[in-house]
């Protein structure tokens, strides 16, 4: 079986979905937004999965509410 370029494969799905009633744009268009809140799911599942990530994002949000912030013009050379 033939390997298509990644760019051919983008074209020819842009042509077939030019092709397409409005109705079906729609369901098309409808599909990406599910597919994309799928993908964002997963990213943020992979995250809560990570305990010493999640640890840190916890650590942050304390020192935020305690009042243990610099101001971003502190640390913008170190970034």
């Amino acid at each position: 079986m033939r390997k298509t370029a990644p760019i051919k494969k983008e074209e020819r799905i842009l042509a077939d979905f030019e092709r397409l009633s409005k109705k079906r744009k729609k369901e098309v268009a409808d599909f990406i937004t599910y597919l994309r809140a799928k993908e964002e799911l997963e990213a943020t599942k992979d995250i809560l999965r990570d305990k010493d990530f999640l640890a840190s994002i916890m650590r942050g949000d304390e020192d935020f509410r305690m009042g243990r912030v610099k101001k971003w013009s502190e640390v913008k050379e170190d970034v």
